[in-house]
């Protein structure tokens, strides 16, 4: 058909976040759609900011990430056809029941992070340029600071959600956290959510994003379309709805 990678052309790489692997959702999502349409995926789990990087150098041929603001720059420099929301939950503060910041009475990024600088306490960052990462660097500027790089308190684990909230856990720290990975790992964990508030400014939006086929000719755009129908407005959109509601 055309539209599919000659020589494979019934697959497609999906570009998508640790967390939404973390989460567990690729491990209910992606077999329902290959069964439905009988395409397969290639799931690479990485930061927003690598999947997007993915998209633009055209090694993906769909993507799914939490990265709005990238995904703007994308879309300004015409290399998306088509951003779509798909979910939306929330990222939510962790940190030791002791709570020595006194994280707990506050709601704000400003507040949060101006507190977390003020008192020095171990933070742990995912340090990864994934979306949770960028926001977490956009927090500290709302703040009125830089990210504490150098600082003793301030631990970079240059990796994904799950493996920065065990170290948190480890270390009795503080972490920044979306929520569908915390509900996941928390039976494991030492931690407690400190700060949990549905502003917008802590809203996690997940986007499949389609790229501009006069771009990136090369790529599966047909097979991209059909995923991206799949979780938009197929029923992918059930599996979206009820997925975590137990948890």
């Amino acid at each position: 058909a055309g539209g599919f990678r000659k020589g494979e052309p019934r697959r497609i790489v999906l570009a998508t976040t640790t967390s939404v692997r973390d989460c567990g959702l690729l491990d209910v999502l992606i077999p329902a759609f290959e069964k439905e349409t009988g395409i397969s995926v290639a799931p690479i789990a990485v930061g927003s900011g690598e999947a997007l990087r993915m998209g633009r150098d055209g090694n993906a041929d769909v993507m799914l990430v939490h990265d709005p603001r990238g995904e703007e720059k994308m879309a300004e420099d015409g290399l998306i056809e088509d951003d779509s929301e798909i979910m939306r939950s929330r990222f939510v503060v962790v940190g030791p029941a002791a709570d020595q910041a006194g994280l707990s009475s506050l709601h704000t990024g400003q507040e949060v992070f101006a507190k977390l600088g003020a008192v020095q306490a171990t933070f742990v960052s995912r340090g990864d340029d994934s979306g949770t990462h960028r926001l977490e660097e956009r927090m500290w500027k709302t703040a009125g600071l830089d990210p504490p790089q150098d600082a003793m308190w301030y631990v970079s684990v240059g990796a994904g959600m799950m493996h920065a909230l065990r170290v948190a856990s480890e270390k009795q720290g503080y972490c920044l956290a979306d929520t569908a990975t915390w509900l996941k790992a928390r039976k494991d964990l030492d931690l407690e959510v400190l700060v949990d508030s549905d502003a917008p400014e802590w809203a996690n939006v997940y986007s499949v994003l389609l790229l501009a086929p006069a771009k990136f000719p090369a790529l599966n755009h047909e097979g991209a379309r059909r995923f991206s129908d799949f979780v938009t407005t197929g029923s992918g959109r059930g599996i979206l709805r009820s997925f975590g509601i137990a948890e």
